[in-house]
């Protein structure tokens, strides 16, 4: 029996059932997406390193003290490696080096590597066990030749005998390309711009003379491993190491894949904002079609059918649609996690062509966010049917009551008022750590959406009727019935304007601890930074010292200091410490300067310190800091100063002088900052620095309030960014809209032929519907920008006054939130307006 009427019932609403389905696969598809994307990155990473050091058995390299992603090694003497060859069981030696080179193309333009590294490395040709597979041409055998990857002169347009330039960290040079290379099966190498030259080329052009980053060996077939790296650690100095290839394979892919897995954690949120928007969706429409089967249900009920059946017809129509819906959605994400990826390869990110990876946790999340979910957001739904009595077949005012408005609105407070109290315990109190934070604020958060859910439809019919009063002026009977219709159902106005909310709320949040962090990090900037000019590098690899040191000769500049990043430990934390000019750089920046000064750092091993890293670590003017750089030479360091401007990053400030003293390390510049003299012409200074650093065409040259303007630019992308992915949210409240407003046209089927028949027109239907729409999206629109603007200030609060000191309010987010609402309810009202304005007059007035 339960079979039959749900096959007869699904048929019946098939419009309603695949809107349903619609929502529910959209969800699952992101979240499913997003995985199979995180998992199928980790996979071809993984394989792709396992591929590069499968022919090493051992390396060499110096020690790293710090665990850190960014932190660079020292180099190690290109003289070892003959030391290595005469080792007992070792077969072949092979030296390595990774340094800056950046491709030109023919126009003398950097060729983009969107983020990625521009790599200059050094190759032994074919029969080199580096995992590099020549694609065409030869490998490359002199000073003149080089090397590049397939995947940037495939996307550049460069082919075998071109001319190409390159610059490196002493200038730019011509070559001619002699061979295409891949890593493995792949063209490319990770997204990153690679040319490649000869080992005694390579330590000339790549300015490496004696040095090698690494040594790679493998060790002769029947030799044991433990006696070979035993062997082999007799002969290394001090500070180095030798490790297994799996291990190096091991150690780049874990640090590929933690920055894969903030990336697909970040897409998770979103996946579950827009599966929490799905439900109520989901929620509403089976509470709205159950009532308008009340006849139906109630002779189901009178015919014989018990509360248990009726409600396992709901439940089994729900699972049907869900289940469906999933299955449709997991190969949905299969395609947005693929799509994603030609995306990426057609930037020039060079994938290797991995198959995409479906785990089987993957299909189980799938399965709870798609079956789950739209089965808990069906019980209270189906619990009202079955609660219908079988009198209601011939007087359906007695089917069922809801809630009064004095229980919603007491039960809406209290769930609103217990979400705010989480949300509020997660973010400024952070029980727990980390876990604590996502527990209570995240918990928090979905709280009050659902107590404010509940509150709003005790005031939807005031509050539709203030929103809709200008259209009801406007629009004469139109904006009447539009503004009638929105108030007469408050519970489903709520929740279909509820599922906007949601999406509105974050945007809103989101763009209120952007603006605040924006205009904060404005006004630091403004305070720090008292440089004329900031010369930086898109690309985010560094800069050479040589470009300092050519501004510094220009004779507009009166002062130029570096800002060179490098990672130390003291007292087991892992620290960043900058170095700097100290004699140039109080011309250059304000740190606030609290106590002390420079000199320090000027006669020698001196430090500066923030002073709540100098309270933490209970030091002073003059106390010592026993550390550790990142290559393993200790040292110490005297506290010249302490200061409490946050405008720059990093805590620590060191001379260049004592960070070169202790590493080896080729130095980068993070940026570079430059002072006009008094009375020099900007245009005239600008010319001559341009022309200063004219090898150099990655070097970008920008004012004072242009690098402000690109910080805060930086900013604004991110929130763009957000918009962007909570727009899947979006556009499923938008369908919710479409949904809700064309079972409410079938709902209101003999009520339409009525008004049709006393002299309605069509285009005043039309315009009904439509405005209804708007109201309820302008409703579900003004209670996320209130509920949003909140929760953005209390995140903005949560954060260290350093990092956010004042709330901005985004108004024009506000405004174009507003406007988009309407847009949104325009668009909502397409199909159900079209459908209400189609009816057949004399059917609608017959219908029952």
């Amino acid at each position: 029996m339960i079979g039959t009427l749900t096959r007869r019932s699904m048929r019946a609403r098939a419009g309603r059932n695949i809107f349903i389905g619609l929502a529910i696969m959209l969800g699952v598809s992101f979240v499913a997406g997003s995985f199979v994307l995180a998992d199928s990155l980790k996979a071809t990473f993984d394989n792709l390193f396992t591929e590069l050091n499968q022919d090493v058995d051992f390396q060499v390299r110096t020690e790293l003290t710090v665990d850190s992603n960014d932190a660079v090694r020292d180099p190690v003497p290109a003289s070892l490696a003959e030391e290595i060859a005469q080792v007992d069981g070792v077969s072949l030696v092979e030296g390595g080096l990774a340094r800056y080179a950046q491709l030109l193309q023919p126009d003398g333009e950097p060729v983009s590597t969107r983020g990625a590294p521009a790599l200059g490395l050094s190759w032994s040709g074919p029969d080199s066990f580096a995992g590099v597979v020549l694609k065409d041409g030869r490998a490359p055998n002199g000073i003149g030749e080089v090397v590049i990857d397939k995947a940037t002169a495939d996307r550049v347009g460069f082919a075998v005998g071109d001319p190409i330039d390159i610059v490196f960290d002493g200038g730019q040079q011509s070559f001619t390309i002699v061979g295409l290379v891949g890593l493995g099966n792949s063209d490319g190498f990770g997204g990153a711009t690679t040319a490649l030259f000869d080992p005694e080329s390579a330590q000339t052009v790549l300015d490496a003379a004696g040095q090698f980053d690494v040594i790679d060996l493998q060790i002769a077939e029947g030799a044991d491993p433990a006696a070979v790296q035993a062997a082999v650690e007799q002969i290394l100095p001090d500070r180095l190491e030798v490790v297994t290839g799996e291990q190096v394979g091991e150690e780049t892919a874990d640090s590929i894949n933690s920055v894969i897995s903030i990336f697909g954690t970040g897409l998770l949120v979103f996946a579950f904002v827009t599966a929490f928007v799905s439900a109520f969706i989901i929620n509403n429409v089976f509470g709205i079609t159950i009532s308008q089967r009340l006849r139906e249900l109630a002779l189901l009920r009178a015919v014989g059918a018990n509360s248990r059946q009726i409600r396992k017809l709901i439940i089994v129509e729900a699972l049907i649609i869900s289940v469906t819906a999933t299955i449709v959605g997991v190969f949905g994400g299969l395609f947005v996690a693929n799509a994603l990826i030609a995306l990426f390869d057609a930037a020039g990110a060079g994938f290797p062509p991995t198959p995409l990876q479906m785990q089987f946790r993957t299909v189980v999340v799938a399965a709870v966010v798609g079956v789950g979910i739209t089965l808990l957001s069906v019980l209270i739904p189906a619990g009202r049917a079955a609660r219908i009595p079988p009198v209601a077949a011939m007087r359906p005012e007695t089917g069922f009551g809801a809630l009064s408005a004095n229980r919603r609105l007491v039960r809406g407070v209290v769930i609103t008022a217990v979400g705010t109290a989480m949300f509020l315990i997660g973010l400024f109190f952070q029980p727990g750590g980390s876990s604590g934070l996502i527990a209570f604020a995240g918990g928090g958060a979905l709280a009050i959406f659902l107590g404010v859910s509940s509150v709003s439809s005790t005031v939807a019919r005031p509050v539709s009727a203030f929103i809709g009063a200008p259209v009801r002026r406007l629009f004469g009977v139109p904006g009447q019935l539009a503004v009638d219709n929105a108030g007469r159902v408050p519970r489903r106005t709520a929740r279909t304007a509820s599922a906007l909310m949601i999406g509105v709320a974050m945007v809103s949040a989101a763009a209120v601890f952007a603006s605040s962090l924006r205009d904060t990090f404005g006004r630091v900037l403004d305070r720090a930074i008292t440089a004329d000019y900031v010369i930086t590098d898109e690309s985010f690899q560094g800069l050479p010292p040589a470009i300092g040191e050519r501004i510094a000769a220009v004779p507009e500049i009166s002062a130029v200091s570096p800002f060179r990043p490098f990672k130390l430990t003291s007292d087991g934390s892992d620290e960043t410490a900058f170095a700097i000019d100290p004699i140039t750089f109080p011309d250059l920046a304000d740190l606030g300067i609290d106590d002390g000064d420079y000199q320090g750092l000027v006669d020698g091993d001196g430090v500066m310190l923030l002073d709540s890293e100098a309270e933490d670590r209970a030091v002073g003017v003059g106390d010592t800091l026993n550390v550790t750089w990142q290559n393993g030479v200790d040292s110490t360091l005297t506290v010249s100063g302490l200061f409490t401007e946050q405008g720059l990053p990093g805590t620590w400030y060191v001379s260049t002088a004592t960070l070169e003293s202790v590493s080896d390390q080729p130095p980068r510049d993070q940026f570079v900052l430059a002072r006009l003299a008094d009375g020099a012409d900007p245009d005239v200074a600008r010319f001559e620095i341009n022309d200063a650093i004219a090898e150099y065409p990655q070097a970008e040259v920008r004012s004072n309030a242009e690098f402000r303007a690109e910080q805060e630019g930086q900013i604004n992308q991110l929130l763009a960014v957000i918009t962007g992915l909570l727009s899947m949210a979006m556009a499923i409240a938008v369908i919710g809209i479409a949904i809700t407003l064309a079972l409410s046209v079938f709902e209101r089927t003999r009520e339409i032929g009525l008004l049709r028949a006393v002299g309605t027109t069509r285009r005043q239907l039309k315009r009904a519907i439509r405005w209804e729409s708007v109201i309820v999206s302008v409703f579900g629109a003004v209670v996320g920008v209130a509920v949003g603007l909140l929760l953005g200030v209390a995140l903005s609060y949560a954060v260290p006054n350093t990092v956010i000191d004042g709330i901005t309010l985004p108004f024009g987010t506000v405004i174009a939130v507003l406007i988009g609402s309407v847009a949104a309810g325009v668009v909502a009202a397409v199909y159900p307006a079209r459908k209400a304005s189609r009816m057949d007059v004399l059917r609608a007035i017959t219908t029952e």
